[in-house]
């Protein structure tokens, strides 16, 4: 019998604004939907996202870096995958 090891404690993350569910969605569905997400926020804000497609864990952080928004983790949660980004600030945007 296998020894039990626990997941590393994830680093603190804030209570997201929105939670956007993109489960059953395949790419790149979850991130067009990510992008209308974040435009309805307010700078400073968290989105999360719930996500079955794999594919999110290197997207999300792929597409945060393209539209400078903070990525702040993404990882899987069971059969889903959970993503948080703050939006970029204007002073950011710079």
């Amino acid at each position: 019998v296998g020894a039990v090891t626990e997941a590393p404690p994830l680093p603190a993350l804030p209570v997201p604004e929105l939670v956007l569910d993109a489960s059953g969605l395949l790419c790149p569905i979850p991130i067009v939907k990510t992008a209308a997400a974040v435009k309805g926020l307010a700078d400073g804000a968290v989105l999360l996202v719930i996500a079955t497609d794999p594919g999110i864990a290197s997207d999300m952080p792929l597409w945060c870096k393209a539209t400078r928004h903070e990525h702040l983790a993404t990882f899987r949660d069971g059969a889903s995958w959970k993503s948080y980004v703050r939006k970029r600030g204007r002073a950011a945007a710079r």
